[in-house]
């Protein structure tokens, strides 16, 4: 199948970077399997091994190795926020107790190597919303043949400082808004009703 839509689309594979008939890969730093797809091992050894930073550069470099992996962790945004605040203009670096805390906290977060289950257009769904202050935090979830959710990603951003100062119902109505438009491609591709959940 995957063969015939790539010919359908006039794409090209180098046949010596193929797997065939095999149960499990690694594909850009993650392990996919038929049903699942969970951080690479080594990754996370990487960041087991990660000491605090000495500079911004250095914490920068972490901010945007976990980033690759922020589906797999919820309330991404809201754990890194205090590291990030560091690399805004005319804030002087200096690491404290708070960017400490959030480091320990994703650096767990990392290593829990959560799994997250492949998006089946033919399963129920389920979409979480929670909203905070200034960050809004969305899980998308199925239900599998047996009736057992799972989640198939997570998906966090920061409002903007203009957002941060909607009302209450407007900021709610932006993060269901943001989420349709986030998962639209996958969304669109089913027939079935999508259950949601929010915090208000």
């Amino acid at each position: 199948m995957i063969l015939n839509k790539l010919q359908e689309a006039d794409l090209q594979i180098n046949i010596n970077k193929c797997k065939f008939h095999v149960q499990k890969t690694i594909f850009l730093e993650l392990l996919i399997s038929i049903k699942e797809l969970k951080m690479n091992s080594r990754k996370i050894q990487a960041v087991v091994d990660w000491f605090t930073f000495n500079n911004l550069t250095q914490m920068q470099f972490f901010i945007d190795f976990c980033n690759f992996y922020q589906r797999f962790i919820k309330n991404f945004s809201k754990i890194v926020r205090s590291m990030i605040q560091l690399t805004q203009k005319k804030i002087i670096f200096e690491w404290n107790k708070v960017c400490q805390t959030a480091f320990n906290h994703m650096k767990k977060c990392m290593t829990e190597t959560f799994i997250l289950h492949h998006f089946d257009q033919t399963c129920n769904f389920i979409l979480e919303i929670n909203s905070f202050n200034y960050v809004n935090d969305e899980v998308l979830s199925q239900y599998d043949d047996e009736d057992v959710l799972h989640s198939v990603v997570f998906y966090s951003k920061n409002m903007s400082s203009a957002e941060c100062n909607y009302e209450i119902y407007d900021k709610k109505l932006l993060i269901i808004i943001q989420a349709f438009e986030h998962w639209w491609l996958e969304l669109k591709l089913i027939n079935i009703s999508i259950k949601m959940f929010i915090d208000h």
